[in-house]
Parts: structure tokens; C-alpha cells; sequence
């Protein structure tokens, strides 16, 4: 069996609803609008489904001017995308955010945004774009191509599962889950459970893809992205089984040599494999 791109999604706010595409354009981020906002608290520090699981439920569909938000309780909010410093209200400012370890310059996106999100979260929280003046740099800690970017993604700018790898854990579930537990960007059919494991270069299309780390996972698969409410699984259940250096893994974290375009249905050609 052949194998094929069978999913692409992309994530323009960071732990919102993410969005099926059928093509993505990768940039020097990532799928572009990829995880390009980011909501964050009085502290200017990253809010996620670890702290607010509700957050699953929030739709972002982005375009080139900005974000169509739509809340669960019926709200919806027109965000414009402000680039380029404050305006005459103070919308816009730059200042330092944080994801994890490291700070990067954050666009603010205005007062009506941050009501929106305080109402819906119940506590102080803005709206963030990525700057473009200063990037956030992959750690070098990655064995990748120097320079890569990325916006605010945990980590590398692209993550890769397999159905195979999700049927096999399902099997050994009393309930299955579906695909978006795991919010991955890639997802390829036609392998072996985890064979994803021991690939190092793939080609999808005309894009060269790196494997550089397993993705590590926590508490955060267990919100149901239905529902958005958090469970015991699948994180219980992978902990039996899938224990790898600094945690449980579940499909690995991937960066692209180059810009281009990947599609569903595009053959997955493997050109490494790790020693």
C-alpha cells in the first residue's frame, strides 16, 4: 500500500478549533496562518486548553486581513489583523509575549477582541499576533536546517501522525478517538502504527520534510474537541505503552526545508530512515 497525505489542518489561534484543508501553502513558518495569534493572560503569557479546555470550541477561519470568530455560546467577533504598531486608540501595540520559554514581540488586536475572550474565558486575556520583525527561531536543540521560524506552536512548525498509529491506540481503548485529539497538521495513511517513528526525510509533493523529535504529549490530549470538556483518555492508556525519552510520545514534530505546497492525496515518499 501506497502511502498519502490524508488530512491537513491548520490552527490559526493557538489551542482554538483548527480548520480540514484539502491544500496548504507552507511559508517560512508553517501552513500558512498557522498558529500565527495567540491569546494571552494579564501576564502576557500564553493561555491554552491545559488551563481553559472551552478554548476547543472557539472557531478562527483567517484571511489575509484578519479572523471570523465564533464563540459556543452564539458571539461572534470580527477581528481585523493589525500589522504594523498601535493606531489612534492603542490598538496594535508591540510587546513582549511568552510561549512556553521563550518571548517574541506580539501585535496586540484590540480592545474588542480582548472583551470578547475576557467575557468568554472569565479572566483578563488579549489577542496576539506573531511579529514579523523579530521571528521566533526553532531551539537549537533541533537537528534541523539552520533558520527555520516558527510562529506560536509549541515547538517546530509542523506535527505528523498516522491513521495507522491512532487505529492502533483505539484498539486498546474502551472508547475510541478521533484524529483532533491529537491536533496534528499532517496526517498520512498506508503505514504501518508508528512507523512515522523511524523516518528522518520525506517527501510530500514538492516539499522536503525533516523528523526531528517525537512530540511529547500531556493533559492537553484529553480535552475532547467536541465538547470541550477534559478526560482521563487518551493519555492513561498511551502511558502503558508509549514511553519515550522525557515523556509519552505520539507523532513526531517536523520541520520543511523549503516553501511550497502539500495536498491531500499527495504521495508520501520516504528518503531517510533514522540508524
Amino acid at each position: 500500500m501506497s502511502i498519502t497525505v490524508s488530512r491537513l489542518t491548520v490552527y490559526p489561534v493557538k489551542s482554538m478549533a483548527g480548520i480540514a484543508l484539502t491544500e496548504a501553502e507552507l511559508t517560512a513558518t508553517g501552513i500558512r496562518h498557522d498558529r500565527l495569534w495567540m491569546v494571552v493572560d494579564e501576564n502576557n503569557r500564553f493561555l491554552t486548553q491545559r488551563q481553559h479546555p472551552e478554548m476547543a470550541l472557539v472557531t478562527a477561519v483567517p484571511d489575509d486581513d484578519g479572523l471570523s470568530m465564533r464563540f459556543p455560546d452564539g458571539h461572534e467577533l470580527r477581528a481585523p489583523l493589525i500589522r504594523d504598531g498601535a493606531d489612534r486608540k492603542g490598538n496594535g501595540r508591540v510587546y513582549p509575549v511568552t510561549v512556553w520559554n521563550d518571548t517574541v514581540d506580539g501585535i496586540d488586536q484590540g480592545d474588542e477582541a480582548a472583551r470578547q475572550l475576557t467575557r468568554f474565558l472569565q479572566r483578563p486575556a488579549r489577542l496576539v499576533y506573531i511579529s514579523s520583525e523579530h521571528p521566533r527561531r526553532l531551539g537549537d536543540s533541533y537537528p534541523a536546517p539552520a533558520g527555520i521560524t516558527v510562529g506560536f506552536a509549541d515547538s517546530a512548525p509542523l506535527h505528523l501522525t498516522s491513521e495507522a498509529s491512532l487505529s492502533d491506540l483505539n484498539q486498546r481503548m474502551e472508547r475510541p478517538i478521533s484524529m483532533d485529539r491529537f491536533r496534528p497538521n499532517i496526517v498520512v495513511s498506508g503505514t504501518t502504527a508508528y512507523e512515522e517513528d523511524h523516518w528522518q526525510r520525506v517527501q510530500i509533493g514538492d516539499v522536503t520534510l525533516v523528523v526531528v523529535k517525537p512530540c511529547i504529549r500531556c493533559q492537553m490530549i484529553n480535552v475532547n474537541q467536541q465538547t470541550g470538556i477534559k478526560e482521563i483518555d487518551p493519555l492513561e492508556t498511551l502511558g502503558t505503552y508509549r514511553s519515550v525519552p522525557r515523556g509519552i510520545g505520539f507523532g513526531q514534530k517536523v520541520v520543511h526545508e523549503h516553501t511550497g505546497t502539500i495536498r491531500v492525496g499527495d504521495p508520501v515518499a520516504i528518503l531517510e530512515v533514522k540508524s
